[in-house]
């Protein structure tokens, strides 16, 4: 969080210092979908539900595409291009289930992430009223990934275990980006792009040397990676 706020700062800075070169500062709000890659969070479920010491488990989850939700301060410059730094939060998970009259047992597996970077707009199509732009960005990706285990056999036994682990990914994205004005300070603001992130290790928050494994004891890794789809408002701030 630090640092997306400091990547703020730094753009609204900018736009002070190259004032005379910027049309427009804004504010705004995306919400939105996104599609996530995390092959190796999925297989990590599989090979749970996989054990021949569990019966079989249903999945009522295996990490979908999720909704995000995003800030932006965008500075609009006299050449229509514009420079972007956002926050985002996403999320996903799963879960694996297994109950009768005896007893049950349940896997649950959140992931969360706050995504913050830059992005740059070349124009497009570019007007007063409406416009597009191909825009390139990266940043940084802090993941949460949370594992809450449970097993009961009726009246006789009880387990739980929870464990946290955390990662910061890398990432690049690709979008276009389009505008609407509403009136002279409100713009409909939409995106669709991609976004590739470098897979990180999950280590463990109690102790950041440890790290997450597979039963092959290969390094379990997070990736944010898939499409994205935005839409929103932004309002103008200053001029």
């Amino acid at each position: 969080m630090t640092k997306a706020l400091v990547t703020i700062v730094a753009l609204l800075l900018y736009a002070a210092v190259f004032q005379s070169h910027a049309q427009e500062v804004r504010f705004g709000f995306y919400g939105g979908y996104g599609s996530y890659s995390l092959e190796n969070l999925k297989a990590l479920q599989d090979e749970i539900g996989g054990n021949p010491q569990l019966p079989v488990l249903s999945k009522t989850a295996a990490f979908p595409g999720y909704y995000t939700f995003s800030g932006f301060v965008s500075v609009d410059m006299l050449d229509f291009s514009e420079i972007a730094a956002d926050i985002s939060y996403q999320y996903t998970g799963a879960r694996s289930y297994y109950a009768d009259y005896s007893g049950y047992y349940r896997l649950s597996m959140q992931l969360k992430g706050l995504r913050s970077g830059l992005q740059y707009r070349v124009p497009v199509i570019s007007g007063e009223a409406w416009g597009t732009h191909f825009a390139v960005g990266g940043g940084l990706t802090s993941s949460r990934y949370d594992i809450d285990e449970r097993f009961e056999i009726t009246t006789v036994y009880e387990y739980q275990e929870a464990m946290t682990f955390v990662s910061l990914n890398l990432y690049g994205e690709a979008a276009l980006t389009a505008y609407y004005r509403l009136n002279d300070r409100i713009r409909m603001e939409m995106l669709f792009g991609y976004e590739y992130n470098i897979p990180s290790r999950l280590r463990w928050s109690e102790n950041r040397k440890a790290y997450l494994q597979n039963e092959k004891r290969e390094p379990v890794r997070v990736d944010w990676s898939g499409v994205r789809l935005r839409i929103g408002v932004s309002y103008r701030i200053l001029k």
